[in-house]
């Protein structure tokens, strides 16, 4: 999701991936997976076939663990700052990175070959830092739509194509 503000000679881009479930539906969600699993396992046990109930629990972990993983990265974000001088990153995991706005450029990096989703790395002759990782192909066309808006000079790899 890309969220754009502006105010005087500020302008700020807040990232975050889409999310289709709150923290407390993903609850939900496993609690009803872990108690459909464990009422077949136990069927399944009654009937004399114990030994699946190890293998239960350790498929009904395993989920939990993936779905927690999924759900914990749907609540990272990143927020550019761009202002006359300077862009500004920073990312929920607590890093940060300050460029200069007149040597920066955005690098739109296209592989529609190996069907991948574009990247969007900001460029400057010191340093690259990629933004965005996280959102899909229309967010990333839109947040560079966003920046040649603002100003930011945007370089693609395939310049032939639209």
């Amino acid at each position: 999701m890309v969220e754009v503000s502006a105010s005087n000679e500020n302008t700020t881009v807040r990232l975050s991936p889409n999310r289709s479930a709150t923290w407390q539906q993903t609850k939900v969600l496993m609690i009803f997976f872990t108690c459909f699993v464990i009422s077949i396992a136990m069927a399944w046990s009654l009937v004399g076939a114990w030994l699946i109930l190890p293998f239960a629990g350790v498929e009904v972990s395993a989920l939990a663990l993936v779905m927690y993983l999924v759900s914990r990265a749907t609540y990272q974000w990143e927020e550019v700052q761009i202002d006359n001088e300077s862009i500004t990153i920073s990312s929920s995991r607590g890093s940060a990175l300050t460029l200069t706005r007149h040597h920066t450029y955005l690098f739109f990096v296209e592989d529609k070959e190996n069907r991948r989703i574009p990247k969007l790395v900001f460029t400057t002759p010191h340093a690259k830092c990629e933004i965005g990782s996280f959102l899909n192909e229309k967010d990333k066309t839109q947040l560079a739509n966003h920046l040649s808006d603002i100003g930011i000079i945007i370089c693609k790899n395939k310049w032939w194509t639209s």
